[in-house]
């Protein structure tokens, strides 16, 4: 859930923004009404860093195109059931796969 907040509020309400964040939520810090920051929960934070990494290399894109066709095809790694996956496992999971379906 997105939350818009000016940089005064998020100022006096900050501990409690941090406290009660969840991994969906992100917080927009707004200045004379336009966006200037944003606080988002930190396995959020990693996986976007992630996925930025992935999308900067064409080689890289190309790998995650490949794997998104082997998901269309029912060729998937499950992760544990439970709770969303972190991206550690999600790490973990990718260094197990044989050589030509992990990182490129």
């Amino acid at each position: 859930m997105d939350r818009y907040l000016n940089v005064t509020e998020a100022r006096r309400r900050l501990l409690d923004l941090v406290e009660n964040l969840h991994v969906a939520d992100r917080v927009v810090i707004t200045k004379r009404g336009r966006p200037r920051a944003v606080i988002v929960d930190s396995e959020r934070y990693a996986l976007l860093e992630d996925m930025a990494w992935v999308m900067q290399d064409p080689a890289r894109r190309m790998v995650l195109q490949k794997a998104w066709t082997e998901l269309q095809r029912g060729d998937v790694v499950r992760p544990p059931r439970g709770r969303p996956p972190t991206v550690e496992v999600l790490r973990r999971l990718a260094r197990r796969l044989p050589r030509s379906r992990g990182r490129a």
